[in-house]
């Protein structure tokens, strides 16, 4: 019983000693960044761009802020009744990023209905009244701090 008592005590003091060396090892070296290979444009969200697979990467600093969003064509079909002209405005929306578990939703908030009243119930009852609508939504690809 001895000799097998020692030799798991051994055997876990071994695990330990080479746990503890991985986990100083990883701790000294930098982290990668999943985006260092990527082209990075600045602006009001910076976003990289990865040419092998052709994806855009959103670099979301802000939440629950909202921001003015526009869509529009970069191509249309010609001269037409339907509007689908190249460079026209589509929908502009007021809408902010909230993060929910492992995804980002954009979120557009409704304001074509809403209390502007002290009475929090009141307020609370219009929002839940008329709903929020759920533009878009993201996984996490990668996250910091």
């Amino acid at each position: 019983m001895r000799p097998l008592l020692l030799t798991f005590l051994i055997l876990s003091i071994s695990f330990a000693t080479i746990a503890q060396k991985r986990k100083s090892r990883d701790a000294e070296a930098p982290p990668s960044s999943p985006t260092a290979s990527m082209k990075k444009y600045e602006g009001f969200f910076n976003f990289y761009y990865e040419e092998k697979t052709d994806k855009i990467f959103l670099e979301i600093d802000r939440f629950e802020e909202e921001f003015l969003y526009v869509n529009s064509l970069s191509a249309g079909i010609g001269s037409n009744d339907i509007g689908l002209d190249r460079g026209q405005l589509g929908g502009e929306r007021v809408v902010k990023f909230i993060r929910i578990g492992p995804k980002v939703l954009m979120v557009q908030p409704n304001y074509d209905y809403r209390a502007v009243s002290d009475n929090q119930a009141e307020v609370r009852a219009v929002e839940q009244a008329f709903a929020q609508s759920v533009l878009w939504g993201f996984k996490v690809h990668s996250e910091e701090g």
